[in-house]
């Protein structure tokens, strides 16, 4: 059978809620990449192929996908903070890895300026 659609799921741990399931599926890596920084207790996202007749064809961990999107929108410089705890320390990395390369930026440009005014 065909597959019609793929739904991703985003499981969450929380000390209030115990371990479940979002009850709304998302639709692509984007969105549940969204549902990771909206929501801190997320951990985990499971796409389920599903056929034409409703049935689930497969199910597949994509957790990973998730998480590479979201390194993915830190380099693109998308967040002012980390967007989930999972990223602290690739984000901070990060901004580390960003404020020298501002700096040095601002130290070629005063540099450029200097040479200008000689």
């Amino acid at each position: 059978m065909s597959t019609n659609k793929t739904e991703i799921y985003v499981r969450f741990q929380s000390a209030d809620y115990g371990s479940g399931m979002f009850e709304a599926a998302c639709h692509s890596i984007e969105e549940a990449a969204g549902q990771f920084a909206e929501d801190p207790d997320s951990i985990s996202a499971c796409a389920l192929e599903i056929d034409t007749s409703g049935r689930l064809v497969s199910a597949r961990d994509v957790t990973d996908a998730v998480v590479d999107h979201l390194k993915e929108m830190i380099r693109e410089d998308s967040w002012s903070t980390s967007p989930h705890p999972m990223l602290d320390d690739f984000f901070a990395a990060w901004s580390e890895e960003a404020e020298r390369d501002r700096t040095d930026q601002m130290d070629h440009e005063r540099l450029e300026s200097a040479m200008l005014n000689i």
